[in-house]
């Protein structure tokens, strides 16, 4: 039966209403159907991410707000309400079976950028490293954890994407961000982790934790607030997400592991024989993806340094897979996988059998159907959909997006990149 506009407008309202109570400002004015997200009610980009999650929650519906909040291959500066409330009354109304397009972008306006003045240098990765946590070693263990799986990336990798496609396997159990093997103990991770930036990090273990023991998320949040107080080892915390996991696999996807050798290192000295999938995406589309979701404003460090937010997204994907390659070395050869992130959107069965060969696990068809059995896939959060661990943009799309490969090249030559990091693509495989 179709919804009526008016229904679809009071609960968008709605909506709104409970994100804003959220905030710690009071808006002058009364928010209307002609009211800009971003002029009148102060959206920043995560926000509207996040209310297109929490209207997909509300209706309990995939929508494909990428439509919406995607123009001419860039995202949108602003909408007014009214704009939002015709989409979502056009979706519930359209034909269900009708395929969503995945026609290549149109032409953009945007001007290209064929070439910048502070290309980066090894001497700025130099610096950029300053700025990173230091990571103490964990102590050799009396015995080592089962082993597990790590993906290793930069942020913006495509990482949630493959979380979410790996989590359509039976054989494997993977949440969403762990952020364990950074830390000694969870006292620390909790230190480290428990300030308004920061804190949905914290939720990924929790989710886990309402998985495997069918708890809610209050009961989750009790034992994990135990195993801090007590300063529970992490390698000990994973190995209770492993045991409650039973014959399945345990991959952790935690894209900030990668930015710190050290934290690699852990991964050795916990598990016994882990296996590691270095995934990896070229580097001017990490660096479009990094400004899009802007991401240096939830990094306090990076959102007060010197260097542009360019500079910044390239020095982070170079140091991560700088890392990466060096960690590489030191494993055998066939722990370690290397996938592009360009073929896993292009060629998506392709590379799942190729990633499942490496696993030791059968391939399922439901891999390559990542918006399907949400809640088994854990992309929601603890409490609501819109504070997953992980990137909130998953949820605009309705299937595995083949354009979203070389979507940069309308904002960016490679011309931009630095040589350094020119070198690394290289060595990942790009023909740049």
């Amino acid at each position: 039966m179709p919804i009526e506009q008016t229904e679809v407008q009071a609960k968008i309202m709605q909506v709104l209403d409970t994100i804003m109570e959220e905030w710690d400002d009071d808006l002058d004015e009364e928010v209307t159907l002609t009211s800009k997200l971003v002029e009148d009610v102060g959206f920043a980009s995560i926000d509207f991410v996040q209310f297109a999650v929490a209207i997909e929650s509300e209706f309990k519906q995939k929508l494909g707000f990428q439509a919406l909040l995607m123009q001419d291959g860039a995202y949108v500066d602003d909408l007014s309400l009214q704009q939002v409330v015709d989409f979502v009354f056009a979706r519930l109304n359209a034909d269900p079976v009708a395929p969503t397009s995945t026609a290549p972008p149109k032409e953009s306006n945007v001007q290209r950028i064929e070439s910048v003045d502070d290309k980066v240098t090894a001497e700025m990765v130099e610096e950029f490293r300053k700025i990173i946590r230091p990571c103490a070693p964990h102590n050799v263990p009396s015995k080592k954890n089962k082993p597990a799986v790590f993906i290793l990336s930069p942020p913006r990798s495509g990482s949630t994407l493959l979380r979410i496609m790996l989590a359509g396997c039976p054989e494997l159990f993977v949440p969403p961000e762990l952020h364990l093997l950074s830390y000694v103990d969870m006292k620390e991770r909790l230190a480290a982790l428990d300030d308004e930036h920061n804190r949905h990090l914290l939720e990924g273990t929790i989710r886990a934790l309402m998985q495997l023991k069918n708890w809610s998320g209050e009961e989750a949040r009790k034992f994990s607030t135990a195993c801090e107080a007590n300063g529970m080892s992490c390698q000990a915390f994973y190995n209770i997400l492993q045991l409650a996991a039973g014959d399945r696999l345990l991959v952790d996807k935690t894209p900030t592991y990668a930015v710190n050798l050290d934290i690699l290192k852990n991964a050795e000295t916990d598990f016994e024989n882990a296996k590691y999938i270095h995934l990896q995406r070229h580097p001017c589309g990490t660096i479009r993806s990094y400004e899009e979701s802007k991401l240096t404003r939830m990094m306090p460090l990076m959102k007060d340094s010197e260097f542009s937010s360019r500079a910044l997204a390239e020095m982070t994907w170079l140091t991560c897979h700088q890392n990466t390659l060096e960690f590489a070395e030191q494993v055998p050869s066939d722990r370690i996988l290397a996938v592009q992130y360009e073929n896993l959107v292009k060629q998506p069965e392709i590379e799942m059998r190729r990633v499942c060969d490496f696993l030791g696990v059968d391939f399922n068809p439901e891999m390559l159907n990542p918006y399907k059995d949400q809640d088994q896939r854990m992309t929601d959060g603890v409490d609501v959909a819109s504070k997953m661990s992980g990137d909130l943009k998953f949820h605009l799309h309705q299937n595995i997006d083949p354009t979203a490969a070389d979507r940069w090249r309308q904002f960016y030559s490679e011309e931009i990149l630095g040589d350094v990091t020119k070198d690394v693509a290289k060595r990942c495989g790009y023909d740049i």
